[in-house]
């Protein structure tokens, strides 16, 4: 009898021992620098697909190579789409940590968001280098055309352009191959980030309280306190005195109006 469970795959379980951790550890560490140092240009294979290994009258064949070829141009596109992507979440850790660098930090705290920030860094520079991938190959007249300097170009043979495609496809798949490297070098640095960044906010969450504390601050005598106090003192009784001679000037107003009034009282009389 048959069950639909034989055919299901089953469930991925823990890995129980240490080795393969350490294994994938120091894999991780491999792509790590693969991702930060510069690379050699993407090489060809020793051996190629040749228009004689081909049937071009087998219409099947010429559709899975075209497929094949289609395919390794959109992945190339894919895993740029992916970097992309990638480095929003980058800017969006960032964020967390810039902040943190703005508010008044020292000690660990401190180092532990610089370090967060250098991870985020690298994980930018080596997502940037996932797009606009310019290594790719594609059909071009030579691989439509045979030219030939004694005559005029020909058209090659159907066997021949799908020999072209092959060619094209293989390179292809090794600079999506390489490119993938790249992106997940950029994960894994991205991951240090967000651990580094997580140890930023636990510092940040034992360290927020401080801030509630009200804090009394107490000036003690001093040149420049004695000089501020007498220098008021000073604006003080200037205005004191001027309010003075503002009302003795008001007094004599006063008594200037009162003699002219009294002056033309006798003229009339």
């Amino acid at each position: 009898m048959s069950k639909l469970s034989d055919y299901i795959a089953p469930l991925v379980n823990r890995e129980k021992n240490i080795k393969p951790i350490w294994k994938s550890f120091k894999s991780s560490w491999e792509i790590l620098l693969h991702g930060l140092v510069p690379h050699e240009k993407a090489k060809e294979a020793s051996k190629k697909i040749l228009g004689t290994h081909i049937n071009e009258d087998n219409e099947k064949v010429s559709e899975l190579i075209i497929e094949l070829y289609k395919e390794s141009r959109n992945r190339i596109n894919e895993i740029e789409e992916k970097g992309f992507k990638l480095l929003t979440y980058i800017s969006a850790v960032s964020a967390i940590s810039v902040y943190f660098l703005s508010t008044d930090i020292s000690g660990l705290y401190k180092a532990s968001v610089v370090v967060s920030l250098l991870f985020l860094v690298l994980a930018i520079v080596i997502s940037l280098r996932c797009l606009g991938v310019k290594g790719q190959k594609a059909l071009f007249l030579d691989s439509i055309f045979d030219f030939n300097q004694d005559d005029e170009p020909k058209t090659k043979s159907t066997s021949d352009m799908l020999a072209s495609l092959v060619d094209c496809a293989v390179y292809n798949h090794n600079v999506a191959d390489n490119t993938a490297d790249i992106l997940r070098a950029s994960r894994i640095m991205l991951s240090l980030g967000i651990f580094a960044t997580a140890i930023s906010c636990i510092f940040f969450l034992l360290k927020a309280p401080e801030r509630n504390r009200i804090y009394e601050v107490k000036l003690t005598d001093s040149v420049a306190l004695q000089t501020i106090v007498s220098g008021f003192n000073d604006q003080q009784d200037s205005a004191a005195k001027l309010s003075k001679k503002i009302v003795e000037i008001e007094k004599k107003l006063d008594s200037l109006k009162l003699k002219k009034e009294g002056q033309r009282d006798s003229d009339l009389n």
